[in-house]
């Protein structure tokens, strides 16, 4: 809950169908900031206080930066189902290369300087785009951070994430919840700055 003191906040968030997509979102409405999800249809987007839909492609540097213009920081969500569905459009460059790329052009180009790319990096450490992904980020001025956790999952929407306090440890619900939470402290009070941190579901 934000206090008196405490600034309403607008992030911007790729990948917002996914299981952790819709944690994030829930997270992020509770803690009364405003959510915007960047999305290719606004119907796929239940309307509520504080969330918004908005035209933005992840694949392109023009249409990052139209998407992301007036956002607090950016949240990506690579391993989310609808980016993996366009990912095959994304050009000769392997896409989580030519995603970063784009957000990296995008975002300054908006004067955005914080930037939180999820994917699940143990899984695709043997990809030498990885490799090239984290060696242009450590060369690039923008405040990123690496989060290590799985998005893919798409099964949970924002309603089963309204509630989680009589979850057992165990229910994927809560565990999803506590890394939204952890990923959502990091927006707010960076901790990690040029780092990569690691959230895993127990």
């Amino acid at each position: 809950m934000l206090n008196a003191e405490t600034p309403r906040l607008k992030f911007a968030l790729y990948g917002a169908h996914s299981s952790l997509g819709n944690a994030l979102l829930c997270e992020l409405l509770s803690r009364q900031h405003e959510a915007v999800a960047l999305v290719d249809d606004f119907n796929s987007m239940t309307a509520r206080p504080g969330l918004r839909a908005k035209a933005g492609g992840l694949f392109n540097a023009a249409s990052v930066a139209e998407g992301v213009a007036g956002m607090d920081a950016v949240i990506c969500l690579f391993d989310s189902a609808t980016l993996a569905s366009v990912q095959d459009d994304a050009g000769r460059q392997p896409a989580i290369y030519q995603a970063v790329d784009a957000l990296l052009i995008g975002l300054p180009r908006m004067d955005v300087d914080r930037l939180l790319l999820v994917a699940d990096f143990a899984a695709l450490s043997d990809q030498p785009a990885v490799t090239a992904v984290q060696q242009r980020l450590i060369a690039h001025p923008l405040r990123w951070t690496l989060i290590d956790a799985d998005a893919s999952s798409d099964d949970l929407s924002i309603e089963e994430f309204t509630n989680v306090s009589d979850c057992s440890p165990d229910d994927r619900r809560l565990q999803f919840r506590r890394i939204a939470a952890g990923i959502v402290d990091e927006l707010e009070s960076p901790q990690h700055i040029h780092q990569r941190v690691h959230f895993r579901l127990d």
